[in-house]
């Protein structure tokens, strides 16, 4: 009986050193990896920190129907350039263009269109140039006297009826506004009109009004 009881104070106490060095083991372990635990990675929580504040951004940027207009392009219209023109001679019209309507004609007394305007003066008066120009044509025409044909550009030429032969500028002479052509002579046609030049003026090849030119600054 007394050794049963020596086996079993043995046992227990076996039982006993194992239970606490089991004990021990575990603790051991667990002082050994607390410093160890994982922690947040500094790069996620800058990405998540990233990631909301854009999506904050979003969230919170007002949505209207009004237009951006921080990157629309705009262009701006250039003003309409203008030139002027100058009257040749004097600055009174004695005699109309006509529009195309039939007036009479004292010289040859009958009707027919005034395709220009006339401006009285008196033999040898110069005739200016109405604007910048180049000369294309000098030619002598019984009915007309000597006439001067400018090209005015813009699609203005003019042509100055009544100057005094040989006394004109040259085909392909540049002249200026103001810049004197010729003189002024007779039309035959219109003797009977008195001294003037006629002046005829075309636009884009169509017969305009020069009253609609001279002394005026017109837009092209």
């Amino acid at each position: 009986m007394k050794k049963f009881n020596e086996e079993k104070i043995k046992k227990v106490i076996y039982s006993t050193c194992a239970v606490a060095l089991c004990g021990a083991t575990l603790f051991s372990f667990w002082l050994s990896n607390k410093d160890n635990v994982p922690t947040e990675d500094p790069s996620k929580t800058s990405t998540t920190t990233e990631t909301t504040t854009e999506r904050e951004i979003q969230v919170n940027t007002p949505v209207t129907n009004v237009q951006d207009d921080r990157y629309i392009t705009t262009t701006t219209e250039e003003a309409p350039k203008s030139v002027y023109y100058a009257f040749p001679l004097g600055d009174k019209v004695s005699k109309e263009y006509s529009k195309g309507e039939l007036t009479k004609n004292k010289t040859t007394d009958d009707w027919r269109t005034h395709n220009g305007v006339d401006i009285n003066g008196t033999l040898g008066d110069p005739i200016k140039a109405i604007c910048d120009g180049e000369v294309t044509e000098v030619r002598d025409d019984a009915r007309w006297g000597t006439v001067v044909t400018i090209n005015h550009n813009n699609g203005i030429i003019a042509e100055y009826r009544g100057l005094q032969k040989d006394s004109t500028v040259k085909p392909g002479a540049t002249v200026k506004i103001n810049e004197k052509i010729g003189t002024l002579g007779e039309i035959p046609i219109e003797k009977d009109d008195g001294i003037h030049l006629h002046l005829e003026m075309l636009k884009d090849g169509n017969l305009v009004s020069p009253s609609d030119y001279l002394g005026k600054r017109v837009d092209i």
